[in-house]
């Protein structure tokens, strides 16, 4: 009996090897414990951040298909409604009337996805490292800043559950960022000297 389980699960490893990987990412992130600054800002995500997919071949494992668009703006959204004391998301960057309520209109894009398999690097952990980059622009469409933010998460793998690992280090770093989102905003702001109305503002307490 023990041979017998043993003959199928060697039979199984090569296939799940081989078969292709698609996963979609969760979109539920819990929303930072912050107190909002006081700032009013527009969320505009693009196409291409809304509908963001990841593909690559791995030669002699798996084609990998990660569909992250929707992660992608529930964490936006989610640290946003904490971070700042209004945030509301907009279809098109605003202009002229429509931008004059906000105090800042935020733009992320997806500048980098990553990831490592345990065969890869020689460990028994799937990594993955996404890295955003963040426009903050003025109501009068002046760009501010393009601040990166770079995230990592990893996870133990999975016996003949690949995609599983995959899809828990994807969330770990997507909560990376987000976290690095909170802490950092304020920071990044200052040290550019962008937004004068936050001079006396304390930096978010996590």
């Amino acid at each position: 009996m023990h041979r017998y389980f043993i003959r199928v699960a060697l039979l199984l490893v090569p296939l799940a090897a081989g078969c292709d990987q698609a996963l979609t990412v969760p979109n539920t992130f819990p929303e930072p414990v912050v107190e909002p600054l006081p700032l009013d800002v527009a969320l505009y995500f693009n196409d291409e951040f809304t509908k963001y997919r990841y593909q690559e071949n791995v030669p002699g494992e798996s084609q990998w298909d990660i569909e992250l668009g929707k992660a992608n703006v529930a964490l936006f959204e989610s640290v946003s409604r904490r971070l700042f004391r209004s945030a509301t998301r907009v279809a098109s960057r605003p202009t002229g009337p429509e931008a004059a309520g906000f105090n800042a209109i935020i733009e992320p894009s997806v500048a980098a996805f990553e990831f490592s398999l345990p065969n890869q690097s020689a460990t028994e952990q799937y990594s993955v490292w996404i890295r955003y980059t963040v426009k903050v622009f003025r109501p009068d469409g002046e760009l501010l800043t393009s601040w990166n933010i770079s995230a990592y998460g990893e996870s133990g793998s999975t016996l003949l559950r690949p995609a599983r690992s995959m899809q828990q280090a994807t969330v770990l770093a997507l909560r990376d960022a987000g976290a690095m989102l909170t802490v950092g905003f304020l920071k990044e702001a200052r040290a550019r000297g962008i937004l004068p109305t936050m001079e006396n503002v304390d930096a978010p307490a996590p």
